[in-house]
C-alpha cells in the first residue's frame, strides 16, 4: 500500500509541475480559441483509455458523431472542437488531463472516462469549476449527486442491473452461489447492493472471491482450485473485460465450463462481448450474461456500417462487428453536446463566458493553485440544458433522472458458438418477458423460467444443471423403518436409502437444482448416536441437511434451523385394552343397565302387573278364568307394558298405575336403546394409574419428557416387536412415543392396544439444515403448500395403511360410555313405587267399606234403591278421589 501511495504521489508531482510551466501559454490559447470560421467555438475535453479497445472504439464513434451532426445541421452558429486525452487507464493521469483540459482549453464540458479509473477526483473537480462531466461509467457508487452536482452518468446505473441478475438466480432456483470480482472500483462497488438483491430472492452468497485488477494466470488459476473444491457450482462474476478473457480462458481449462456448473455475467462484461477474441467467446459456451438493451433501428444498421468502415481505417489490425453500448452513449451524448452548444450560443459574447485563470493578489509570487482554475460562468446554463434534454439516440432514448441515464431494459443473453444469443428481457416492472410487445407485457411482474427462452447451459445440457450435491445425513435405525430405512448392497456396496421423510423431502425440493447423497449416520453397522448428535452434525458442517424424523424441539434449534414440520405432532401413552370382557361376553347386550337395576326393573313390571291384576279380575273378562290362565295373562301383561302393547283397562285404578308406569318405562328404555348404542361403536377403556415402567423408543427426545412428568422407571425399546411384547409380558406398564409411530404401531396391533390419555406437545418432524440457510424458508413454504394439496396424504399411503385404527383409539378415550346404575333413577321408581302403594291401599279400603256396607244391609241388592247406586258410583269414582 505505502508502494501504490509513493508511486501515485510522483506520478501527481510531476503532471502538476508541467502543468504549472504550461499555464501562461494555455491561458493566451483560450483567449484565441473563441470563434473559427465565423462559429463560435464550444470546447469540449474527452477522456479515454486509448490503450483499450473501448476506449478506440469510442473515440471512432465520438468522430463519427460530429461529423453526422454537422451534416444533418450544416447551419449551426457554434461549432464543437474536441481536446481528447489519453488516461491510459491510470487514476492520476485522469485526473491530471482533466486539469489539463480545464486550464488550457477552458472546455465547458469533459466526456469519457468509460470506466471508473480517476472518476471520483474528475467529478469533484468539474464540480468545483462548475463544468459539467459526463461519464460512461456506470459505478461510480461512492460519490453522492448533492457533493458532485456538476457529474452526470451517461450510463445505467450498476446497481440497477443486480436485480436482472438475481431473477435469473430466481427464476432457475439456485439457493447457493459464489461471487467472483476484482478489487477495482468496478468490481468491488456492485458487490454490496448484489449481495442484498440476493438476499431478497433467498439465495446465500457462500463465498466471494477477489481477483486482483492484473491477475495472471497462475493466480486465476489457484483461485479456480479453490472454486473447485466448494459445493456450490453457481458463479456470478463481474470483473473487467481483459481480466474476464483471462479468467474464462482458464475456466475452460480446468474443466469448469462442463455439465453442472452454471456461470453468470454482468454487463461489465456482457456489453463488451463483441470486442472480444472468438477463443474467449468459445470459452464462454453455455454462460448466461445480463446485457444493456439497445433497441433495433435503421439508424444504427447506418452507423453500424459506417462504424465498421472508418474503424477499420484506424484500426485494420482489429475487427469489431459493431460497437459497444459504451461507444454509442459517446455517439449520443457528441450529438447532445452540438445541441446544448447551440442552445447556449447567445451567451458566447458575454465578457465572462470564459474561464480566466486567477488573479495574484498584489503580485503574490506564490505557486498558484492548480485545482482553483476559476468557476466557469456558463457551467450551471449548460448543466441545466444537459439534465433538461430528452431524445432518442442510438442507444436509445437518452434522459436524464438524479444525475444518471434513467434505468430501462435489459437483455438476458446466452452464450453460445461465439455469440450472444438473446433468451429474454428484463424491464422494472414486468421482469421477465420474450419480447417487448406492449400488449405482451401486461402483467405480473415474473421471475419465471417459462418466460424465457431455453438455455444451453455448461457442456452443451438443456436441462438446469444440478449445481449442488447436499450431503444429507440420515438416521441409522432398526424400527419403525416405514420413515427412514437405510439398507446396503451388499453386491455393489452403496446405501440404499428409502421411507416417507425421504419421498416427502424429495418431492418438496422438486425444481431446486440440487443433487443429493444420502450419508448414513452409523459406524460399522451401528448407530453413531442418537437424534441431538444426528442434528449437531449439521452445525459442525459434517453434513449439509439432515432428513428423517428428526422431532423439532428448543434445544436442537440452537445450534441448527428446522423447516415447517411434515408430520402429526405430539406425545401420547399407548397401553394394553381392558375391554375384552366386553367384546367376548355373550350377554353383552344386557351391559348397559347394572344388575340391581335390572332387578329392581324387573320387579316393577311384576308388581304393576300384579296391581293391575287386582283390580281388573273382578271386571274384567281378560282376566278371569282358571288360575293358570289367569297366572299366564297376569306375567303377560306385566311385561306388555315395556312395549306399549297392553289391552283394553276396566279400572280407573289400572289406567292410573298403567299411565304412570308407561312413563317411568319410556324414560327407562330410552336410556337404555341410548346406552347400548354408544357401548357398541365406542368400546370402553378403563385406563387405570400407570405404575411399574415406562417404554419409550431408542434415540428419542422422550425421556426427558418422561422425567419430568415423574416416572423413574425407563425402558429403552426399539421396534414395533419390542414394543408389543414389553406390553403383553408386563415389562412396561405403557409406553410414550409420537403420534406418527403410534399410528404405524397400532396399524399392526389395533385390537390389543390402544391410546390414552393427555397429549403432550412436540414440534413434529422437520428437516435439519444450517443456521441462516437460504433453504429454510423455500423448504417451508413448499411442506405447506404439500400439505395443503394433501399430497402428504398421498405419500403417507405408500408407506401405511391407515390412521382408523388411531382414529377410533382416540375418540374412544375422549368418550366412552359407563352402565347406568339404579341410583340414576331413584326418582322413577320411588315415584312408582309410592303411587302404586297408595293406589292399592286406596281400592282396598273402599273394597272393604262396600262389602261391610252390604253386609249390615245398608245397601240392598235391588238396583233401584238409591243407596246402592251412590255406593256404586263412590266405589267406581275413588280413584280420581286419590
Amino acid at each position: 500500500m505505502s508502494f501504490f501511495i509513493f508511486v501515485t504521489m510522483k506520478k501527481l508531482c510531476r503532471s502538476l509541475i508541467f502543468l504549472f510551466f504550461c499555464l501562461p501559454l494555455s491561458f493566451v490559447e483560450t483567449q484565441n480559441n473563441g470563434v473559427r470560421d465565423g462559429k463560435a467555438i464550444f470546447h469540449v475535453g474527452v477522456i479515454l483509455d486509448l490503450t483499450s479497445t473501448i476506449g478506440n472504439v469510442t473515440d471512432a464513434c465520438i468522430s463519427i458523431a460530429i461529423s453526422n451532426f454537422y451534416k444533418i445541421h450544416p447551419n449551426q452558429n457554434t461549432m464543437v472542437v474536441t481536446h481528447i486525452r489519453d488516461s491510459k487507464g491510470d487514476p492520476i493521469t485522469a485526473t491530471t488531463a482533466a486539469l489539463d483540459l480545464i486550464n488550457t482549453f477552458g472546455v465547458k464540458a469533459i466526456i469519457g472516462l468509460e470506466s471508473s479509473v480517476g472518476g471520483e477526483f474528475v467529478a469533484y473537480i468539474g464540480s468545483k469549476d462548475h463544468v459539467p462531466i459526463l461519464s460512461f461509467s456506470p459505478t461510480h457508487s461512492f460519490i453522492s449527486p448533492s457533493q458532485v452536482p456538476y457529474f452526470v452518468r451517461v450510463a445505467q446505473n450498476d446497481s440497477s442491473q443486480v436485480k436482472a441478475v438475481a431473477s435469473i438466480i430466481q427464476a432457475y432456483k439456485l439457493k447457493e452461489l459464489s461471487i467472483i470480482h476484482d478489487d477495482s472500483q468496478l468490481g468491488s462497488a456492485l458487490v454490496p447492493s448484489l449481495t442484498v438483491a440476493l438476499f431478497d430472492v433467498g439465495a446465500h452468497v457462500c463465498n466471494r472471491t477477489i481477483l486482483p485488477s492484473m491477475a495472471n494466470a497462475t493466480i486465476v488459476n489457484n483461485s479456480l482450485l479453490e472454486l473447485k473444491s466448494m459445493r456450490s457450482k453457481v458463479f456470478i462474476v463481474h470483473t473487467s473485460p481483459s481480466l474476464a478473457a483471462t479468467f474464462f480462458l482458464n475456466v475452460q481449462k480446468q474443466g469448469m465450463m462442463d455439465d453442472g456448473y452454471v456461470w453468470i455475467i454482468t454487463t461489465a462484461i456482457a456489453d463488451v462481448l463483441s470486442y472480444m477474441n472468438p477463443s474467449v467467446l468459445r470459452s464462454m459456451n453455455g454462460v448466461i450474461g445480463v446485457k444493456t438493451y439497445v433497441p433495433e433501428s435503421k439508424s444504427l444498421g447506418k452507423f453500424s456500417i459506417q462504424f465498421q468502415k472508418r474503424f477499420k481505417q484506424d484500426h485494420p489490425k482489429l475487427y469489431i462487428s459493431q460497437p459497444s453500448i459504451h461507444a454509442l452513449w459517446a455517439y449520443d451524448v457528441m450529438f447532445l453536446m452540438a445541441m446544448v452548444a447551440n442552445k447556449v450560443q447567445p451567451h458566447f459574447n458575454d465578457k465572462n463566458s470564459s474561464s480566466s485563470p486567477p488573479a495574484n493578489k498584489k503580485g503574490n509570487r506564490n505557486v498558484p493553485d492548480l485545482f482553483d482554475s476559476g468557476v466557469s460562468p456558463m457551467g450551471s446554463k449548460i448543466l441545466q440544458i444537459i439534465q433538461a434534454e430528452n431524445f432518442v439516440g442510438l442507444s436509445g432514448e437518452i434522459e436524464f433522472i438524479d444525475g444518471q441515464l434513467n434505468s430501462n431494459t435489459y437483455r438476458i443473453v446466452n452464450v453460445l458458438n461465439k455469440r450472444d444469443r438473446t433468451i429474454g428481457y428484463w424491464t422494472p416492472n414486468v421482469g421477465f418477458s420474450k419480447g417487448l410487445d406492449k400488449n405482451k407485457m401486461q402483467k405480473n411482474y415474473s421471475t419465471d423460467e417459462c418466460d424465457l427462452a431455453s438455455v444451453t447451459w455448461p457442456g452443451g445440457s438443456k436441462a438446469t444443471p444440478k449445481a449442488m450435491t447436499l450431503t444429507i445425513g440420515v438416521p441409522y435405525k432398526t424400527g419403525f423403518l416405514e420413515f427412514m430405512n437405510v439398507s446396503r448392497d451388499k453386491k455393489t456396496d452403496p446405501w440404499n436409502v428409502t421411507g416417507f421423510s425421504k419421498d416427502v423431502f424429495e418431492n418438496v425440493m422438486q425444481g431446486l437444482t440440487y443433487e443429493y447423497n444420502y450419508v448414513p449416520y452409523e459406524i460399522n453397522g451401528v448407530s453413531a448416536g442418537d437424534y441431538d448428535n444426528l442434528s449437531y452434525c449439521v452445525y459442525t458442517k459434517q453434513f449439509d441437511a439432515v432428513v428423517g424424523d428428526v422431532t423439532i424441539i428448543s434445544s436442537r434449534s440452537k445450534y441448527v434451523e428446522f423447516s415447517q414440520p411434515y408430520s402429526d405432532s405430539g406425545v401420547r401413552m399407548i397401553i394394553r385394552r381392558t375391554d375384552e370382557s366386553f367384546t367376548n361376553d355373550s350377554w353383552w347386550f344386557l351391559w348397559p343397565w347394572t344388575k340391581d337395576l335390572w332387578f329392581t326393573t324387573i320387579a316393577f313390571f311384576l308388581s304393576t302387573g300384579f296391581a293391575v291384576w287386582i283390580f281388573e279380575r273382578g271386571k274384567n273378562p281378560e282376566f278371569q278364568g282358571p288360575l293358570s290362565q289367569q297366572l299366564g295373562k297376569y306375567l303377560s301383561f306385566s311385561f306388555s307394558i315395556s312395549v306399549f302393547a297392553h289391552k283394553k283397562l276396566e279400572s280407573n285404578y289400572s289406567r292410573f298405575i298403567v299411565s304412570l308406569w308407561s312413563f317411568a318405562v319410556y324414560i327407562l328404555m330410552g336410556c337404555f336403546i341410548a346406552n347400548l348404542t354408544a357401548s357398541l361403536t365406542m368400546k370402553n377403556l378403563q385406563v387405570g394409574t400407570v405404575t411399574g415402567s415406562v417404554g419409550y423408543q431408542s434415540g428419542s427426545f422422550v425421556p426427558g419428557l418422561l422425567k419430568d412428568l415423574g416416572y423413574s422407571k425407563l425402558v429403552e425399546l426399539s421396534t414395533i416387536e419390542e414394543y408389543a411384547s414389553a406390553l403383553k409380558d408386563g415389562r412396561v406398564s405403557a409406553i410414550y412415543d409420537e403420534i406418527p409411530y403410534i399410528k404405524v404401531f397400532l396399524e399392526r396391533y389395533c385390537d390389543e392396544f390402544t391410546v390414552t390419555g393427555p397429549t403432550y406437545p412436540a414440534g413434529g418432524f422437520g428437516f435439519v439444515f444450517p443456521l441462516d440457510s437460504p433453504l429454510v424458508s423455500y423448504v417451508s413454504h413448499k411442506v405447506l403448500e404439500f400439505a395443503e394439496a394433501n399430497k402428504t396424504k398421498g405419500v403417507a399411503r405408500k408407506w401405511f395403511d391407515s390412521d382408523s385404527c388411531y382414529d377410533t383409539s382416540q375418540k374412544n378415550n375422549t368418550a366412552s360410555s359407563q352402565p347406568l346404575r339404579l341410583y340414576s333413577f331413584r326418582s322413577v321408581f320411588i315415584t312408582m313405587g309410592v303411587a302404586s302403594a297408595l293406589t292399592l291401599c286406596m281400592f282396598f279400603a273402599s273394597d272393604l267399606v262396600y262389602k261391610s256396607a252390604r253386609k249390615n244391609g245398608s245397601i240392598s241388592d235391588n238396583p233401584t234403591d238409591r243407596t246402592r247406586v251412590v255406593i256404586d258410583q263412590i266405589h267406581e269414582q275413588e280413584s280420581y278421589a286419590s
